[in-house]
């Protein structure tokens, strides 16, 4: 409930002493004024400050800001809480006399909401030289309990604006005048925190507004034009579903600002499967459906793409689950030039327990009655969650050192503030704790020399004389220390204006670049470390002309029907968890794929690209004047029922043209269906194409289709990698080598490989000579599967080869590409795997493990995930969703804590996990396989970019035009299931080898073009007339295309 949400904590120099005061904001309580006096000490001044008569009701967030402009911070405090009355509901506004005493002006200034505020944020939204206001509220207490409404319907009575939470306030002449409608930011939630900054670089500060429960946070860019335009759902792929609070700052160094965003989620085994909330998939659906966007329950890293998009990518820095967690706070506690992670936590009555019906049924039949809400209360767990600091290490890696840097405590933290508290260049902590006094961190880091600092004290134009916008630059040689001055942060809380980063190493710092918020530029050079820098708004200077973005130089993203090309792939809606609900992901979403070949002759490149099933697959033949016509042939129309998958085209009867072999794959249908029949068609040279019989009947569920001359006869012979069974993940389908005679393909795969028939969950395979001993060689990746080589013994006959490098490569794999990137003549060797980005976890010591079988004997498979817990194997799954899929489960366990505390053989029984199908992944990093000859490699990790989400097609092309080959790893997979957040961290990630240090470099994607926005499958580059062009496909959406730039 809002009673214990907690209040907010806020920083300032109130009476220009050149120390930071505290205010602290009260629920239950009063709020509290502390002077600071110096060395840690602190003079309650709240009785002879003036605030005494307004000092009643229930305080949420509070804020510093000089309202008035005369030099000396005011206070503004957000009301809400358990009231109806008014007069507890108004926010207050004090102002600062300059005396030490306030007198409450929020009448006079606009500013006396009734509408329930968590916390505000003061911005020049128009940059006309002022501050106005965002506020952040809740929903009255009638529409926050009334009946639940129709989403669809609920949605669009928002659009309307028939439902509002939030205001917006613009400063004109020093009185606030709500704008909310026109500014277009009306919209309605119950919110938690509001932050501030300039996302899209364009010099107009944006927002981020999180959201609890339901309703989704919200991205505002302003448009420059005193309007706001919602950019949620196209510019982040995912959000957070319980948003508490939230931090926007360069998490990275790169000089974009990144967005963090607190959930409630436990690390820990036993407390998230006592507390965590199952994911319903119909809500769920329908919440995405109805225009919430896809919302799970974890916190969110959300890295700017440069582009003002952002990538998720929490799960890989570590900092996905951290409790109950309400401030995060982003600032360099060691000084050596990364911001470290602050976040409090608790929540004095844990009502998430799953087991609380269990404990109040058990108590009201002891009592013979229903419980009083305070008896209620007592039956709640209450906890203590100690607050948590991750080390920054770079990269995006973060490590927990809560133990290390601070000092244990027995409280539940609410909001937090940020200042150097005794002006020792160094930032201290000041937290607002739930019935517990406040506390004081003091920052030990100055006193061990760590790193280096510069302090700032900003003395902005005349009406914002704090310079509330502005953005600091300190540009070093592979890295930015960037920051953007808005104070009110975190959560229900506003940081010190004295601004304190931290530099490392840095003996000297080159440039110091200050943009004031109306874009007048102050610079200065080579300035000493360890000093504060007073830097007034007087000498700043005007640029010629507005900032703009890098610009493409490599590539030109073009939009498809430039080209008359209309595919866009229209996934059928197949339910694939409905006899497997433990499944991770949909095997019914893996598509489309798509070959290029010059199919009439012509001379120019023309290509065909997958349909889903109920969809046909479209060839497209190319004209000379560079546009594509779509091929009307009926026969595409005809075979739409299957789902395509693999596309080659290859003269498979050795008449001069290029035949084309489609896969038929996914879940659609059930095992052995005639739909899984691939496909075989002739072309009869002018592209116009008939289906061929020449294939053997097989109704299995494939996806790769590879060609070669296996047995030396002159003709291309096939592998058929095959993908799935249905319902029956991950039991291992059997692939084959179909041989060419005379263009009648038959299965010789017993023959000549019979090792292929258990090759797994087979998602890609290429045919490449990796000894150098004349012949190709088959290399085979797969989910839960090692990477497999399978050795051509000169004659087409195939065995799994032995190699040490190979060991430990059990993986999810879904790619492989062969380019010879040391030009050494031999080819090496990518593969795309699931990546970090993952809740899943796996090491050769640590695997994560998979177990399958009827273990309820009802007639479907059921998946088990496992990993280690204190050197037991526990499921990963909760007591809920397993119960679905295995209801012996429930009546098993008759609580949530006794399946929390029970290992997996306690859970499953001995014997039954004896008898399964067991898998164990190792490793979940894509790879490089450097061949140095005669069977022998070299791994060399691709880099963390590459990691962020699963690999599915390498493209090899020369982007840059110096010769050399960049690598394009796209990727991604949507499909997961609902307690699993998607992956969709990759836009496109460009690599360029170095042969010097075996090492890749990855190219930054907005210089090179390169941002795909999709659940990309493959990839293929053409020539069309003067230029090549890059296409990528997309599951249920249209192609991504890119003119690579000469």
């Amino acid at each position: 409930p809002q009673i214990y949400n907690g209040g907010g904590v806020a920083l300032g120099d109130l009476n220009n002493d050149g120390l930071p005061d505290i205010y602290l904001a009260g629920n239950g309580s009063k709020d509290k004024i502390y002077f600071n006096i110096g060395d840690f000490k602190f003079e309650d001044v709240t009785e002879k400050s003036g605030i005494a008569k307004e000092n009643y009701g229930w305080s949420f967030g509070v804020n510093m800001v000089d309202i008035n402009a005369d030099g000396f911070l005011d206070i503004y405090v957000c009301k809400a809480g358990p009231y109806s009355e008014e007069k507890y509901l108004r926010n207050r506004l004090f102002i600062n006399n300059g005396d030490g005493t306030f007198r409450e002006e929020a009448v006079k200034y606009g500013l006396n909401s009734t509408e329930f505020s968590v916390q505000s944020a003061f911005f020049d939204y128009d940059l006309d030289g002022d501050l106005d206001l965002y506020l952040a509220n809740h929903p009255p207490t009638e529409k926050r309990n009334g009946k639940a409404k129709n989403l669809k319907k609920l949605a669009a009575e928002v659009n309307k604006g028939i439902l509002i939470t939030d205001c917006f306030y613009e400063n004109i002449d020093g009185k606030f005048v709500e704008k909310t409608k026109a500014a277009n930011l009306y919209n309605f939630g119950y919110k938690n925190s509001v932050s501030v900054g300039d996302f899209n670089k364009d010099g107009f500060p944006d927002l981020y507004i999180c959201s609890d429960y339901m309703h989704p946070d919200l991205l505002y860019l302003n448009n420059g034009n005193k309007t706001f335009t919602n950019k949620t759902e196209p510019n982040l792929k995912h959000i957070t579903y319980f948003s508490m609070g939230s931090e926007v700052t360069d998490v990275n160094n790169d000089g974009n600002l990144d967005i963090y965003v607190t959930d409630m989620t436990p690390n820990d085994h036993v407390k998230s499967k006592v507390f965590m909330a199952s994911m319903d998939s119909k809500k769920f659906n329908t919440l995405v459906s109805s225009g919430f966007h896809h919302q799970y329950m974890l916190n969110t890293l959300q890295i700017n793409n440069g582009d003002a998009s952002f990538s998720d990518i929490g799960q890989y820095a570590g900092i996905d689950k951290t409790d109950w967690s309400w401030a995060p706070l982003f600032f360099d506690i060691d000084l050596d030039g990364n911001k470290d992670l602050f976040i409090t936590n608790g929540i004095k009555e844990n009502l998430n327990d799953n087991d609380i019906k269990e404990k109040v049924y058990a108590k009201e039949k002891t009592i013979n009655r229903k419980l009083t809400l305070d008896e209620y209360l007592e039956v709640v767990t209450s906890v203590i969650t100690p607050n948590e600091i991750y080390k920054n290490e770079g990269e995006e890696h973060f490590k927990n050192v809560s133990k290390n840097w601070i000092d244990f405590t027995e409280f539940n933290s609410n909001g937090a503030a940020y200042a150097d508290l005794d002006n020792d260049g160094d930032l201290d902590l000041v937290l607002n704790n739930m019935d517990a006094p406040a506390a004081i961190f003091e920052n030990k880091s100055e006193e061990k020399s760590i790193g280096n600092t510069i302090v700032i004290n900003l003395k902005g134009p005349d009406k914002n004389p704090f310079g509330i916008g502005t953005k600091i630059s300190l540009p070093f040689e592979d890295h930015i220390v960037y920051h953007e001055h808005y104070p009110a942060r975190g959560y229900l809380s506003s940081m010190g204006y004295k601004i304190v980063l931290g530099i490392g190493e840095a003996q000297r710092i080159p440039k110091m670049i200050i943009e004031w918020p109306d874009r007048s530029i102050s610079t200065f050079d080579n300035l000493e470390v360890n000093k504060e820098y007073e830097i007034g708004y007087g000498k700043a200077y005007k640029l010629n002309s507005k900032i703009s973005a890098p610009q493409n130089i490599f590539t030109e993203k073009i939009a498809s029907d430039n080209y008359q090309i209309t595919f866009v792939h229209a996934e059928d809606e197949i339910n694939d968890f409905k006899k497997q609900v433990l499944l991770p992901y949909s095997q019914s979403q893996n598509g489309p794929f798509i070959d290029k070949a010059d199919v009439n002759n012509d001379g120019l490149t023309d290509f065909y690209v997958g349909g889903a099933a109920g969809q046909a697959g479209e060839l497209y033949i190319q004209s000379k004047n560079g546009k594509f016509n779509l091929d009307t042939n009926s026969i595409w129309e005809f075979d739409k029922a299957f789902e395509d998958l693999g596309v080659l085209f290859f003269d498979y009867d050795q008449d001069g043209d290029s035949d084309l072999y489609i896969t038929s794959g996914g879940a659609a249908f059930d095992e052995n269906n005639s739909k899984y029949q691939d496909r075989l068609y002739n072309n009869d040279g002018d592209g116009k194409f008939s289906k061929s019989t020449n294939i053997p009947k097989n109704n299995t569920s494939n996806q790769t289709v590879i060609a070669n001359d296996i047995d030396n006869d002159g003709d291309l012979d096939l592998f058929i990698g095959a993908r799935v069974i249905p319902d029956k993940y991950p039991y291992s389908p059997k692939s084959q080598l179909l041989i060419n005679d005379n263009g009648i393909f038959t299965d010789q795969t017993v023959r000549l490989a019979p090792d292929l028939l258990t090759a797994g969950l087979v998602t890609d395979a290429i045919f490449s000579d990796y000894d150098m001993d004349g012949d190709k060689d088959l290399i085979v990746t797969a989910e839960w599967s090692p990477i497999k080589i399978y050795n051509n013994n000169n004659n087409g006959y195939f065995e799994l080869a032995k190699l040490d490098i190979l060991e430990d490569t059990e993986g999810i794999w879904f790619s492989v590409e062969a380019v010879d990137l040391d030009n050494d003549g031999d080819e090496d060797y990518l593969f795309g795997n699931l990546g970090l980005n993952s809740k899943f976890k796996a090491s050769s010591k640590k695997p994560l493990h998979l177990f399958c079988d009827d273990f309820d004997k009802n007639g479907t498979f059921d998946i088990v995930f496992s990993k280690d817990y204190k050197g037991e194997l526990v499921p990963m799954r909760g007591r809920q969703c397993s119960s679905e899929q295995m209801p012996f489960i429930a009546e098993k366990f008759k609580n949530f804590i006794s399946f929390a505390e029970a290992n997996l053989q306690d859970i499953m029984g001995e014997d039954k996990l004896a008898n399964a199908l067991h898998y164990q992944v190792k490793t979940l990093s894509s790879i490089c396989l450097l061949n140095e000859g005669n069977g022998n490699f070299k791994e060399v990790a691709l880099p963390r970019q590459a990691q962020f989400s699963p690999i599915m097609d390498f493209l090899n092309t020369d982007i840059d035009q110096d010769q050399n080959p960049e690598i394009i790893a796209i990727g991604n997979l949507y499909a997961t299931e609902v307690e699993t957040t998607r992956y969709d961290a990759s836009i496109g990630t460009v690599l360029k080898y170095n042969n010097t240090n075996n090492s890749f470099e990855v190219l930054n994607n907005p210089t090179t073009g390169i941002i795909i926005h999709g659940d990309s499958k493959d990839s293929e580059i053409i020539d069309v007339n003067d230029h090549k062009v890059i296409l990528v496909t997309n599951n249920d959406g249209p192609l991504t295309m890119f003119k690579i730039n000469k």
